[in-house]
């Protein structure tokens, strides 16, 4: 039984971020045949088909200077041209301020409430931790009938107001009012949000990230599943009856996969782990007979009479993802406990509904069906999550466990967010283990910022 410095349990983005800061003193162990978790490629028939819709955005320079590094020039910018499907028709990604075409009396009903909101006292609803009167006090009641309440209960599968406000950090764009004037009687093209521009490989899907941190770490594992995590002898048992022992651990898995595996948790920790709640997302990737199916990038679809909430198009920026004369894309559909969804009707549904949208003309247009049941797909941020996940954390760095990732943090994350918390917890197990070399470079280890270029 070998004693390790430091493991790491899951080979996605995480996992591979913490390694390649780490640089020595650690395994990577990944339960499946290969490493990437969710951000894997499948290439099928021509076809490139991300396990869902994965793009870059970056804040900061130290991310984009890693993975423009990582891919080696494989990267490339692209302004973002996304749309929202309602009242039959295509408006502007974000709704808040876009109006442009929809009925009069949607626009109306949008201009006067967040008039109303911006300028007569909304005291009476308290937005601390409550999704939805967050929505109306920023936005007003019309933009949050005619969108952003229907969207997000359709998204997170339960009601806006069960939902704390803590996950928001810039995920939705707050426009001025003058903007939002502009975008109601004019076409608006002001980019908004911090998905405003993206990046993606010219060559490959994004699986290509996940090859170049691959080749630059040393000794990670695949087809080792963890099956018991001793956190009070510090061994971890895996499926085929090995057994290692750690200092530390990284742990990227899911937190309600986690507590299956730990044992003799005291029953304050059992609670925390029993509250943790969250959506999955059923993705399906298509690939249709068509050489010129839309410029847009992804369209949003608000109303129930969709079952989808989102439909990608990889092929309007990336040539490389689909064989020539063919295009792609994806749809997602979101399902919890709380809502349900037949999965054995689920294919002819979602091709039934993209011909309604006018997104396929013919079923028969479909040459390549892939479905994907993502399980855990997002953290649900009510009331109990933030206590819950305290709670989890604090217990287990106790034995040096670290939980980090979307899943292990428990966190609405984007990509670069996932790879600055391996940076983080790379550098937090360096500086505890090897004071002196930290010391030495701690010129680099803060967050950088600084100009990233601009996207076309």
């Amino acid at each position: 039984m070998k004693n390790e410095d430091t493991i790491i349990l899951g080979g996605g983005l995480a996992g591979l971020s913490a390694a390649y800061h780490l640089k020595s003193g650690y395994v990577l162990f990944e339960k499946n045949s290969e490493i990437g978790g969710m951000a894997r490629s499948i290439y099928k028939d021509g076809y490139i088909f991300d396990y869902d819709g994965h793009l870059l955005h970056f804040r900061n320079e130290y991310t984009f200077n890693l993975v423009s590094e990582l891919l080696n020039g494989n990267l490339a910018p692209h302004k973002r041209n996304s749309w929202i499907y309602s009242k039959g028709i295509f408006t502007r990604y974000p709704f808040q301020a876009n109006f442009y075409g929809l009925p009069n009396s949607v626009v109306k009903d949008c201009l006067m409430g967040l008039i109303k909101a911006r300028f007569l006292s909304l005291s009476h609803l308290n937005s601390n931790g409550n999704f939805e009167n967050w929505i109306i006090k920023t936005f007003g009641e019309g933009i949050a009938n005619h969108f952003m309440l229907p969207y997000n209960r359709k998204f997170w599968t339960i009601e806006p107001k069960e939902l704390t406000c803590e996950w928001l950090d810039g995920f939705v764009p707050v426009p001025d009012l003058e903007d939002t004037v502009t975008g109601a009687i004019s076409d608006n093209t002001k980019p908004y949000g911090y998905n405003s521009r993206f990046w993606y490989p010219v060559k490959g899907g994004i699986s290509e990230l996940v090859n170049g941190f691959s080749d630059r770490i040393r000794n990670a594992h695949v087809n080792k599943k963890a099956v018991t995590i001793d956190q009070h002898r510090k061994e971890v048992v895996f499926e085929d009856v090995t057994i290692k022992k750690f200092k530390n651990m990284v742990t990227t898995m899911p937190l309600p996969e986690l507590a299956n595996i730990l044992v003799d948790m005291p029953s304050d920790v059992k609670l925390a782990f029993s509250m943790l709640k969250w959506t999955s997302i059923y993705v399906l990737n298509i690939g249709i007979k068509s050489d010129n199916l839309t410029e847009r990038h992804w369209v949003y679809y608000p109303e129930e009479s969709v079952i989808f909430y989102r439909v990608g198009f990889p092929t309007s920026f990336s040539t490389d993802v689909a064989p020539e004369g063919r295009t792609s894309i994806y749809a997602e559909i979101a399902y919890s406990d709380a809502k349900k969804i037949d999965k054995d009707a689920l294919v002819s549904r979602t091709i039934h509904d993209l011909k309604k949208c006018g997104i396929i003309l013919e079923e028969s247009d479909v040459k390549i069906c892939l479905p994907i049941d993502i399980k855990y797909g997002y953290a649900l941020y009510d009331s109990n999550r933030q206590h819950a996940v305290q709670v989890i954390k604090n217990y287990l760095e106790k034995f040096g466990i670290y939980t980090i990732g979307r899943y292990g943090s428990w966190k609405y994350m984007s990509m670069e967010d996932v790879i600055l918390e391996g940076k983080k917890i790379a550098e937090n197990i360096s500086g505890a283990m090897e004071p002196t070399r930290a010391k030495a470079r701690g010129s680099l280890g803060g967050i950088l910022s600084g100009h990233i270029p601009s996207a076309p």
